[in-house]
């Protein structure tokens, strides 16, 4: 159905893509991964005819429809929810002209055009659209009025939005880049449901791994080194597996080569002193049968020694799997005393668009893992906000123990100097000694040039990844983390999730990552819903309730 072969793409001279080549085939589901910068999102855009590869090619069959959801949604439409999404689906032409056609159905040769577009119109769910459509909106929890205009949307449910057309649409081919980022965790399980059970071919780009384990068949790798593909049959947890057997594979065989190798040195040392020795000696001619005896020795030896020399020759150097450094993220809370809790007492917060958070009241102790769970648009965010003293509390109290040396990984993320240099913001505006600064740079898998690009060039993850840099070089004591899975590639996820497990101090987080919640273990699990904060007792049972509403909507969905 789709095929690429040999794509390649530079910018500014620098490869990103080398001799790319792999096959799509009808209803098949492909992850596609690689480290934050390795060309992922380039390749969807080649994929989906917004950029041009250098060289190669991009083989379609005929009447493909492609469909691509990018990373960043940037939509703004005077039109209603309902208009937005017949037009994204193809129906608003349709029905155009079947308006048009109507009145002069009287003339036959406008009835087989007329039936013609009936059967389109038919092919693309038209007459079950608003059915369809409010399913799908339910499913990412946008339980809106069809004719809300799109503009009157959140950035979060205008992404939403755009994959509901999308979906509707009934692509060949979807292209999916991060697509979970702004869905919560009820529509993340919706999502990966209505895909596992529709026949678009995909191909997606994410960090949730759980997401793609319940999807994926097959794992595209973009190399980090070569800038080529590698592929790998199974989910992405197969793939993990797989690379890392085959790794250590190599590393065994390298072990047992060099092993050989020694034995083999060790042996050839020995047969050619023997075959030296027996060279050299001359026994008397009384001596006869020792000296054929030495004599053949030294030949045999010299033979041997030969056959063993070309034994090395042949053992040429094994060819392994390049691996990047691991990342480390040295997260060390200060150990000054003592330390204090967070209190929120009676807290209550309100927007004048109606919306309103509390009274909210928790005391949250030194240490905790405290993960806040919830639809979007609830007040997650606005709750840590209040936490952070972003935002002030119009009534009760918070209180934040005097010991206690915040973090935010959002806010400091929005507050960032784009145009400064990393070195710059890090020595000038924090007060890090530069020879510290390439200490921290270098553990972080930043290399030294990189220290005079300026913040704004770098993409979300390296941002995310400067920021953790910093919180680490402060000894932050409590870390604030709005969903910071979002902008992480898979290498400083994982990173973050094992610096975290060790981590002392405060962890409050919101995140819809179903692998983060397991890794972090949050000793207190909250659900934020109409204004309130409450708890959740048994995380299973919560999971459980999600996925049964979501296969509810699926069944509903199908005619």
């Amino acid at each position: 159905m789709l095929s690429i072969k040999k794509i390649n793409k530079s910018y500014g001279g620098k490869s990103i893509l080398s001799d790319v080549s792999f096959d799509l085939a009808r209803g098949q589901k492909i992850a596609l991964i690689g480290y934050n910068g390795s060309g992922k999102s380039t390749l969807l855009k080649i994929l989906a005819g917004l950029e041009s590869p250098d060289s190669g090619s991009v083989n379609l069959a005929e009447e493909i429809k492609i469909n691509y959801l990018p990373q960043e949604v940037n939509l703004s439409s005077n039109l209603t929810i309902e208009e937005y999404l017949k037009e994204t689906a193809g129906l608003t032409k349709l029905e155009k002209k079947m308006r048009e056609l109507e009145s002069g159905l009287i003339k036959k040769e406008k009835l087989q055009e007329y039936g013609e577009i009936q059967q389109a119109y038919t092919a693309l769910d038209g007459y079950s659209f608003e059915h369809r459509a409010k399913i799908i909106l339910e499913g990412f929890g946008l339980n809106f009025d069809l004719n809300r205009p799109i503009n009157s949307l959140s950035g979060g449910q205008k992404s939403k939005a755009m994959l509901t057309g999308l979906l509707l649409s009934k692509p060949n081919i979807l292209l999916l880049d991060e697509p979970t980022n702004n869905l919560d965790l009820p529509a993340v399980i919706w999502l990966e449901k209505f895909l596992a059970n529709n026949d678009s071919a995909c191909l997606i780009v994410s960090h949730d791994r759980k997401f793609l384990d319940k999807i994926v068949e097959k794992t595209l790798e973009i190399d980090w080194f070569t800038r080529s593909i590698n592929e790998y049959c199974g989910s992405y947890s197969d793939y993990l597996a797989f690379r890392r057997q085959k790794i250590d594979r190599e590393k065994e065989t390298i072990k047992l080569q060099q092993r050989e190798k020694k034995r083999l040195i060790e042996s050839l040392r020995d047969k050619k002193q023997w075959a030296a020795q027996g060279a050299m000696q001359v026994p008397s001619d009384n001596d006869k049968y020792l000296k054929g005896f030495r004599r053949d020795r030294a030949t045999k030896s010299s033979k041997r020694a030969k056959t063993m020399e070309k034994q090395l020759e042949r053992m040429g150097e094994i060819k392994t799997t390049p691996e990047r450094i691991s990342l480390e993220i040295p997260l060390i809370a200060n150990k000054s005393e003592p330390k204090h809790s967070i209190l929120l007492d009676g807290v209550k917060f309100s927007y004048p668009d109606g919306f309103s958070l509390g009274p909210i009241t928790i005391n949250i102790e030194y240490g905790s893992r405290v993960g806040i769970l919830g639809l979007n648009g609830v007040g997650k965010t606005t709750l840590l906000k209040l936490i952070t003293a972003e935002l002030k509390p119009q009534a009760g109290k918070i209180q934040i123990g005097k010991s206690l040396t915040i973090g935010n990984l959002t806010q400091a993320h929005e507050n960032l100097p784009h145009e400064k240099t990393i070195s710059a913001f890090l020595s000038n505006e924090h007060g890090i000694g530069k020879e510290k600064v390439f200490l921290l740079l270098d553990k972080f898998n930043f290399n030294a040039d990189d220290a005079q690009k300026k913040v704004g060039t770098l993409s979300p993850g390296e941002r995310a990844r400067l920021l953790l840099l910093l919180f680490s070089a402060q000894s932050i004591n409590t870390l604030i983390l709005d969903e910071p899975t979002n902008h992480l590639d898979l290498e400083a996820l994982e990173a973050l999730e094992e610096a975290l497990e060790n981590y002392t101090g405060t962890i409050i987080f919101v995140s819809h990552d179903r692998q983060f919640l397991e890794k972090i273990k949050p000793n207190n699990l909250y659900s934020l819903s109409a204004g309130q904060l409450k708890t959740i007792s048994n995380y299973e049972e919560y999971l459980t309730s999600v996925k049964t509403n979501a296969e509810r909507l699926i069944r509903l969905y199908k005619p």
